[in-house]
């Protein structure tokens, strides 16, 4: 249940700059609030974004930011580009920074679910038709959503892992707040860590009826293109029914900065192909 709204107006400084980045049609004609809310009795923020000029009921995107603790948070700032962006191709668009005791891809799950009682109660939204995109880590947060609700009828993957313990080995980082979060686990419990938060593990539990595009560059130096790869051949094995669609970028890093309007048009005809009937 959210608590606490707070429109979000953004200084010229970061307006100029959100013109350059995302467009001034973003800033025109949509409208970002930061929000706080309560998941398992815990204080979460996050926010929602949606166009300025309403006239129905508008399909609901969930965003699932990548990073761990405050390092891929989003602010003010990056809410009103990348939610804004969504929103102005005709969509409510609700995102979570995940609880303050991060478990990457714990009980910090719940603080996404949650996000499914606020849009009940949002009556710009239509509550029939959810989407969600998860970027990177992102991308593991909404497979494993993806085991425990039927109600996302379209999904987008961006940079997404799926592969935690190969992750390990390339990203450096991550291989280091991993180990903090372990850091009281025998070898049995650390593997099973990495286990539950690799969908190449659970992908049988994933909702077998919510069609996936999976997005990822071949150059990403921090989570492997292979994740996308045989996270898509297994599951489209499985569920052959399914549609299941995978696009790799030529020489895209992990944040595909080189193919932002490639990779803004897939994820945009995904979501209106399966969102906007």
């Amino acid at each position: 249940m959210i608590f606490e709204k707070n429109e979000i107006r953004l200084p010229e400084k970061q307006l100029v700059l959100l013109h350059k980045g995302w467009g001034k049609e973003v800033s025109e004609n949509t409208i970002t609030t930061g929000i706080k809310y309560l998941s398992d009795e815990l204080e979460v923020d996050g926010y929602i974004s949606k166009p300025i000029d309403l006239r129905e009921k508008l399909p609901v995107i969930i965003w699932n930011r990548g990073g761990n603790r405050n390092s891929g948070r989003i602010d003010d700032f990056l809410a009103s580009g990348i939610l804004g962006e969504i929103a102005s191709w005709g969509y409510v668009v609700i995102s979570s920074n995940y609880r303050v005791n991060d478990e990457f891809g714990g009980k910090d799950i719940k603080d996404i679910l949650n996000l499914f009682e606020i849009i009940d109660d949002l009556p710009e939204a239509d509550n029939s038709r959810i989407g969600m995109e998860g970027w990177s880590r992102g991308g593991m947060m909404m497979y494993l959503c993806l085991t425990k609700t039927e109600r996302i009828k379209c999904a987008v993957a961006v940079s997404a892992l799926s592969n935690l313990e190969r992750t390990l080995l390339i990203n450096p980082s991550l291989k280091k707040y991993v180990s903090e979060l372990t850091k009281d686990y025998n070898k049995e419990k650390t593997e099973s860590f990495i286990r539950s938060r690799s969908a190449i593990e659970f992908y049988k539990d994933i909702c077998k009826d919510t069609p996936i595009l999976f997005i990822h560059g071949n150059a990403d130096e921090k989570v492997s293109y292979l994740d996308s790869v045989e996270l898509y051949e297994r599951i489209r094995k499985l569920n052959s029914d399914t549609d299941y669609k995978l696009e790799i970028i030529e020489n895209g890093d992990h944040y595909l900065s080189r193919n932002k309007e490639m990779v803004k048009e897939f994820r945009r005809n995904w979501f209106n192909k399966y969102l906007k009937y």
